[in-house]
């Protein structure tokens, strides 16, 4: 009997490069060796997100990607997380075995709230300055309605009404919730805290033995894994440990040399237009040391070079070579690449035209992998409950 995989990504749109040499590729190669589950991972896009307004056009576009580079209905299970809510009971009933204070140390979190603290610091401070405006005038307020008051009852009533007046200014500047907030509590939801073991629900409710991920993901499954330790030993054994498996996801380069990614808007899709697509590339960051063409280039620091390396493979020493003695310039070096990276591309993004006729028929696909991974999903939560014993009615 296979293995079982689950792994899944958050609905964003159309995927680009990133996504398939990253990730889509390795899960296709996966397929044929082990019984995979796939998740278009819906309720994780709100733990960051309140405008659902495009969310289901996102789902069918991500979709239909996936179909295009090759993962197979007739060999996977691909299904949509909401339409399988067992997902979310799972979700509370492990929720009572975590600790706030764990899952404040997720790495997730914290490198999330280093990213967002900047940009809040400056809102809040531009929020306190008209919450100190508000406070004063209310001051002045206060004092002139009062001043005929003792001293003592002066000083007892201000203090009363300033702090009523302190915590409403705080909470409609929008600095904090509540004069009980945790720490950083203002800048995460109750729904972004728990998504780990959202996460954990995910690949535990499956029983899922792998979990491909890279190296510097291992942090992430640590959680689940926890959870799952932790449920066997106070209920009884239900969920295998989930393992890693560990994949060498290579590091795809962005227009701008960064790492691709939809938020930098730095990508190249998998669907791009060869007008686009020549645009982006002809644009693209390069070696800045490389100033004239006859210059000596720096090819490992070059994101034109490391796309080279995807879509040229067999040129791509002498192109290495080439660059650092200054025979080739970077213009030429680009033309060269939209050629490759096109004639790679042309027959997926013609795919996806097709697909793209079809809807009704992703829905489908979907709708079927959905009723599938609830098969399995409803044998799991009734091993859960029944070991938990919980109410059967």
């Amino acid at each position: 009997m296979k293995k079982r995989i689950l792994s899944g990504n958050r609905p964003t749109g159309k995927l680009h490069i990133g996504h398939l040499f990253g990730v889509l590729e390795n899960w296709k190669n996966l397929q044929e060796k082990y019984e995979c589950f796939y998740e278009i991972a819906d309720w994780h896009v709100l733990t960051t997100k309140t405008d659902t307004s495009d969310l289901q056009e996102n789902i069918m576009e991500m979709a239909i990607d996936w179909l295009v580079v090759g993962i197979d209905p007739q060999k996977s299970i691909i299904f949509v997380q909401s339409s399988v809510r067992e997902h979310a009971e799972l979700h509370l009933l492990l929720s009572m075995l975590i600790t706030t204070s764990r899952l404040l140390r997720n790495p997730t979190l914290k490198e999330y709230l280093q990213n967002i603290e900047a940009s809040q610091i400056t809102s809040k401070k531009r929020s306190f300055d008209a919450f100190s405006e508000s406070v004063v005038s209310r001051f002045l307020e206060i004092s002139a309605d009062i001043s005929n008051k003792s001293k003592s009852d002066y000083l007892a009533l201000l203090k009363s009404k300033l702090k009523d007046t302190f915590l409403a200014e705080l909470s409609h500047h929008g600095i904090v919730d509540s004069d009980e907030e945790l720490t950083y509590g203002n800048l995460i939801s109750y729904g972004h805290l728990g998504y780990p073991v959202l996460q954990a629900a995910d690949i535990l409710i499956y029983r899922a033995h792998f979990v491909p991920i890279g190296q510097d993901q291992l942090p992430h499954l640590e959680i689940t894994r926890e959870l799952a330790r932790k449920f066997n030993s106070v209920y009884g054994e239900v969920f295998p440990i989930p393992e890693p498996l560990l994949t060498e996801f290579p590091k795809i380069l962005g227009t701008d040399g960064r790492k691709m990614s939809k938020s930098y808007d730095n990508t190249i899709l998998i669907s791009e237009e060869p007008e686009t697509l020549r645009k982006k590339i002809m644009s693209s960051y390069t070696d800045p040391e490389k100033i004239r063409k006859n210059d000596p280039g720096h090819p490992e620091t070059c994101p034109i070079y490391s796309l080279h390396r995807i879509f040229n493979k067999e040129e791509v020493e002498e192109i290495g070579e080439a660059c650092k003695s200054g025979a080739l310039g970077c213009v030429d070096c680009k033309k060269n690449l939209f050629t490759k990276a096109n004639a790679y591309l042309a027959p997926l993004r013609e795919k996806r035209k097709e697909y793209e006729k079809m809807k009704e028929t992703i829905r489908d696909i979907l709708r079927e992998g959905s009723r599938k991974a609830s098969e399995e999903t409803r044998k799991t939560l009734e091993i859960v409950r029944d070991k938990m014993k919980l109410w059967k009615g």
